[in-house]
């Protein structure tokens, strides 16, 4: 495994470690194959055009890999050791193995295989999966992390290919010289109407352009040039507005943008569960069934505590 240092931790919050005791990946050690096949070196970044196109093998299939097979793993196996510096190459070459069931020969399933190759959890090596093919769309214009991705790819899902590279382009219009972040991308995707309601695909940029006029999208307003100020005009004129910074500002902002995509996320679940589904999933399986709605109404309490109103010592108000 390559060296991780100085690179985010997992959603565990833990680093993904190098491993001296296990047994490299096929790929560090099919530097002949890699280059063969894509004329790169195991040390060379590969491109998305490099990688085999994803395929499906039925789970009935036991045999061990052919020819084909193994370069296709080598070749992956390769994106994957530098899999932190490209969410299009790594959520690809995840989707080819995944799919491919190219573990097969050492793993029963790809869940044990991103465990004891490359320590990623299933949900974030699905996040990646799912993310690249939005950061290939975007890609001409401009490169995204898989935070900025995953925003986007709810856009991609639901209004479509076009729809998500006009959001892109529109956030990164307004926001000029200033960087794009997932929050910029997350505020824009949630003051979008729904789908039905958008004649055209490029309809989301005068979408944006608009909230960000009228204020609703503070993110994305064009900052206001203010001349400098003393420090002791400066520190009181703050004290009187309650001591609110621009980090807070944009804390807010993405709060709210949280908090919208919360609300849109729970009316989704409400008209998905039906009055009589408790009974009929207890009639099916009593155990399961239980669990299930002990979770339910779990998650549900749990958000609304988070919810709660609190009095200025920081307890909740009863």
């Amino acid at each position: 495994m390559p060296s991780t240092e100085g690179i985010e931790p997992d959603e565990r919050g833990e680093e993904l470690k190098a491993s001296t005791g296990t047994p490299q990946p096929p790929a560090v050690r099919s530097a002949g194959v890699v280059s063969a096949i894509t004329g790169a070196g195991v040390s060379t970044p590969l491109s998305v055009a490099q990688l085999p196109t994803p395929y499906d093998v039925a789970e009935t299939v036991n045999a061990p890999l052919d020819d084909r097979e193994r370069e296709h793993l080598a070749v992956c196996e390769q994106a994957l050791t530098g899999f932190r510096k490209s969410v299009i190459v790594a959520g690809k070459a995840l989707e080819v193995i995944n799919r491919g069931r190219l573990y097969r020969e050492t793993h029963s399933t790809f869940v044990e295989y991103l465990d004891d190759v490359w320590e990623i959890r299933k949900s974030q090596a699905y996040r990646m999966i799912e993310a690249w093919p939005v950061a290939a769309a975007v890609s001409p214009i401009g490169d995204i992390n898989e935070g900025q991705a995953r925003q986007l790819q709810p856009v991609f899902k639901d209004y479509g290919h076009e729809a998500a590279l006009a959001v892109y382009r529109e956030v990164k219009a307004l926001r000029g010289d200033r960087k794009v972040t997932a929050a910029d991308l997350a505020e824009a995707r949630a003051i979008l109407p729904p789908p039905r309601q958008l004649a055209r695909p490029e309809q989301v940029r005068e979408v944006i352009a608009l909230a960000a006029a009228e204020g609703r999208a503070p993110r994305l307003a064009t900052p206001v040039a203010r001349h400098p100020e003393p420090a002791a005009e400066k520190n009181h004129r703050s004290s009187e507005e309650g001591g609110v910074t621009s980090e807070q500002v944009n804390a807010g902002a993405e709060a709210i943008a949280i908090m919208e995509r919360a609300v849109a996320q729970q009316r989704q679940i409400y008209d998905a569960v039906p009055p009589d589904v408790r009974e009929a999933a207890l009639l099916y399986d009593p155990a399961r069934g239980e669990l299930l709605r002990s979770e339910l109404r779990q998650y549900a309490t749990r958000t609304a505590y988070r919810m709660r109103n609190k009095d200025t010592t920081g307890e909740a108000e009863t």
